[in-house]
């Protein structure tokens, strides 16, 4: 775990040796995974919700799940969504799994949503707060892995945000 929690203090510093080590080390994706879930957990408890509730009520037990797919099913998508702009839109290169791996391990930074709920109402404002340190180290994720501009790779995080935006208005989801 500590190896864990090293690699994510380097991506939020957004620091070029993260991104090499999600790029050659095939358990980053394992261990991303552990960080979305962790996070999503922590944001829910942060929210309000009863971690005793949950086990107790058949509803806490839902919404918990929920709220776990929620966000596994936001990074997949997400990751997609952003990876497609990269390659297709924008003739990048790299590869999913490391875009997968990327958005992982910036997805902790969603926890500013518990700040910037205390400064905002406004939902929108909220999850654009939360989610401005995420796009810059998808952003710069791409610029490594998908061999991007910085202004092509903002572009292309900002597009897998308002692809997941319009995926989950569809099919109505929350957004994260």
């Amino acid at each position: 775990m500590s190896e864990i929690m090293q690699r994510l203090v380097q991506t939020v510093r957004m620091e070029r040796s993260a991104f090499v080590w999600m790029y050659l080390n095939d358990r980053a994706t394992g261990d991303a995974v552990v960080l979305v879930l962790i996070t999503r957990f922590l944001i829910l408890l942060g929210t309000g919700f009863q971690p005793l509730g949950f086990v107790t009520s058949t509803s806490g037990m839902n919404i918990f799940l929920q709220s776990m797919l929620s966000a596994f099913v936001f990074w997949l998508a997400y990751s997609g969504i952003t990876f497609g702009a990269s390659k297709y839109l924008f003739q990048g290169g790299g590869s999913y799994v490391v875009v997968l791996r990327t958005v992982g391990f910036a997805f902790p930074t969603m926890l500013l949503i518990l700040v910037s709920r205390e400064l905002s109402r406004s939902p929108f404002v909220v999850l654009l707060v939360g989610a401005i340190w995420l796009l810059a180290i998808v952003s710069r994720g791409l610029v490594y892995e998908a061999n991007l501009d910085s202004s092509k790779a903002v572009f292309a995080a900002v597009l897998g945000l308002v692809g997941w935006y319009i995926v989950a208005q569809i099919f109505g989801w929350g957004l994260i």
